[in-house]
């Protein structure tokens, strides 16, 4: 790939990282805004559409928790991964 073409393609990524940013930020504003018309219900229904808006409890395995009480245990569970990071930032 010529550098022309390479410069091309990382502005090109660079202008819809930015517009994903602007549109995930339009769309937290106008989910706040549908939050504020539910008056605190947890389901509204409205023109074909059906918001919820309802707690919902996860559980999730303290990692860091479990390594400092169980560290030997941990390594003999932790397993090496090699993963491949894909950036692009402004020089």
């Amino acid at each position: 790939m010529t550098e022309r073409t390479m410069k091309k393609n990382l502005g090109e990524y660079a202008e819809v990282c930015q517009q994903i940013a602007q549109l995930e930020a339009k769309k937290q504003d106008i989910a706040e805004r549908i939050k504020a018309g539910m008056d605190g219900k947890d389901e509204i229904e409205c023109g074909g559409f059906i918001a919820r808006n309802n707690a919902v409890t996860t559980s999730r395995f303290d990692s860091k928790a479990f390594k400092a009480m169980y560290s030997c245990l941990y390594n003999d569970f932790c397993k090496p991964q090699t993963v491949c990071r894909f950036t692009v930032a402004t020089a």
